[in-house]
């Protein structure tokens, strides 16, 4: 495969003349220059310094150079770095005494992609044309009108070929795009294709609807768990049932992690796993369970995974919030404690597992939340007419956040626990 070094260049020249009843304007001496650097291996020299050698050649590409400077310019996130040439530091000539009307001209530039003077890229480009406002300078100073003495127009019925001092090529370029070529921006169908948002928007929503109903399974233990999108976030519909090992409700913790299922006071995991209350609610974890040996986070997301599937994390007291905002309550009451808002723990809760009078209960979101109790003081209470939720949030050394649900009312509960309670827990997906 051919190395080469690559520079793209551009001369870019612009002038106005003014042709008032006097005129004497100061014309520019510089002229503008743009390149796209790249290295040996075709890659883009991006926010970089460079080295530039700039020579002004006469008569040929290989002819004298009336003008030498060099600049060390930087390169932008294109790799397109753009000088005047004339401002640069002098090595020899004087850029303002070139008779650009005499003669034909070259723009040869000398390239050092590491920023010093070891040039190892050359290019010379033919000026096609005069440097419009350096040429003028003869005409600076008008007085007086302006008086045409041969109103006679000659129409050029010639091509290219009959020019004198037509241009030449120096040099050319060669971009193989290998086929790669886009031929369909509104259904993508070839490899080489590009896309619109819109398109990407709605593959995203697509997978979205794909993943909600194929549902989740934990590669831990097999279960399989349904989920649901509520605003920006992606919930478990059900309660985690991972299940380690299991006590009974006499074993208390702060700090050492103890799983406990419902009603069930011994050891034995299948044992506990085979009970109608680990398969409905699932299984109750004090806060360093829950947690996994993670350390508390307040973050949206918490980046806590817990004892969440892998891709999945435990919500910090922060996406409790957002999930509550998105249901209905304000911020101040999404920052309050104790029962908040009107209706969102209704919007949230199951229809059909609550006892009465299960107030407000509609499930719009989808969440289903479960009343599936919890374990306190040695022994479990209240299944069927409460659920709590544990966050990934600390309120101090011995507590934390959690939500709770009540069959009695239909708003949602924030406050804070002691970590040795064994909650449910909802996960969040990454």
């Amino acid at each position: 495969m051919k190395k080469m070094f690559k520079i793209f260049a551009a001369v870019l020249m612009t002038a106005s003349i003014f042709l008032p009843q006097h005129v004497a304007a100061q014309v520019p001496e510089k002229m503008s220059y743009q390149a796209v650097i790249r290295n040996s291996s075709d890659e883009l020299v991006k926010n970089s310094q460079i080295g530039m050698q700039i020579s002004i050649l006469q008569g040929s590409a290989n002819g004298t150079a009336v003008y030498v400077e060099t600049q060390t310019p930087t390169t932008n996130i294109n790799g397109l770095v753009s000088i005047e040439i004339g401002a640069g530091t002098v090595v020899s000539g004087d850029f303002a005494t070139i008779d650009w009307g005499s003669n034909l001209y070259f723009i040869k530039t000398e390239t050092d992609p590491s920023g010093g003077t070891s040039y190892s890229i050359t290019v010379t480009n033919q000026l096609l044309s005069v440097p419009y406002a350096l040429h003028a300078k003869t005409a600076e100073t008008i007085t007086g009108g302006v008086v045409e003495t041969d109103p006679v127009f000659i129409a050029w019925d010639k091509d290219y070929a009959d020019l004198i001092n037509n241009p030449t090529v120096i040099s050319d370029f060669t971009m193989d795009a290998n086929n790669q070529n886009i031929s369909n921006l509104a259904n993508p169908v070839n490899a080489q294709d590009a896309a619109t948002k819109a398109y990407v928007d709605t593959l995203l929503a697509r997978l979205d609807k794909l993943e909600i109903s194929i549902g989740l399974t934990d590669k831990r233990d097999g279960n399989h768990y349904n989920i649901v999108k509520i605003g920006n976030q992606f919930w478990m519909a059900e309660n985690l049932r991972y299940l380690p090992s299991v006590v009974g409700p006499n074993m208390i913790s702060n700090t050492q992690p103890y799983y406990y299922v419902y009603d069930y006071d011994g050891t034995d995991v299948a044992a506990a796993k085979a009970t109608e209350n680990y398969k409905t609610y699932g299984v109750l974890y004090n806060w360093a369970a829950a947690m996994n040996g993670d350390a508390s986070s307040e973050a949206n997301p918490s980046g806590v995974q817990g004892a969440c599937p892998c891709g999945w994390h435990l919500p910090s007291d922060a996406e409790w919030k957002q999930l509550e905002m998105h249901l209905g309550m304000t911020e101040d009451e999404a920052n309050a404690d104790g029962w908040r808002g009107t209706d969102e723990g209704g919007k949230l809760k199951d229809t059909t597992l609550w006892n009465a009078p299960n107030t407000g209960a509609t499930n719009e979101s989808g969440f289903a939340a479960l009343p599936g109790g919890y374990r306190d003081v040695l022994s479990f209470y209240n299944i069927g007419n409460y659920c709590l939720l544990w966050s990934a949030t600390e309120y101090d050394a011995t507590n934390a956040w959690f939500r709770s649900m009540t069959h009695f009312f239909s708003e949602l509960r924030r406050d804070n626990g002691v970590k040795s309670a064994g909650n449910s827990v909802r996960c969040v997906r990454d």
